[in-house]
């Protein structure tokens, strides 16, 4: 029953993840560069209303994944806080116990 409640933390895992959330930033990166380096010759050979509205679109677009890739940078810096803050946390719970 007391692992019930018990509460623990990969802290490989969690290692794992900020690792992966990194990789998939900097795939995200590439991606949009690609995305925008199209989209700019594009225009460069189209110019109408319905390309004005592309433009204005693909900026709401790209705002919005610039968007992700902060709140993506937000969760990996909480993710290493909370890393440390476990880190800590059995090193001083280990030291407070005789082995």
């Amino acid at each position: 029953m007391a692992d019930d409640y018990s509460y623990r933390v990969n802290l490989r895992q969690l290692d794992d993840a900020i690792a992966t959330m990194a990789t998939f930033g900097a795939e995200v990166d590439g991606w949009l560069g690609e995305v925008d380096r199209h989209v700019a010759d594009l225009h460069l050979s189209w110019s109408s209303q319905a390309a004005e509205a592309q433009r204005l679109a693909h900026a709401r677009w790209m705002a919005g994944a610039a968007e992700m890739r902060e709140n993506l940078e937000e969760l990996r810096e909480v993710a290493r806080r909370a890393h440390t803050n476990y880190s800590g946390v059995a090193q001083t719970n280990e030291g407070m116990w005789p082995q």
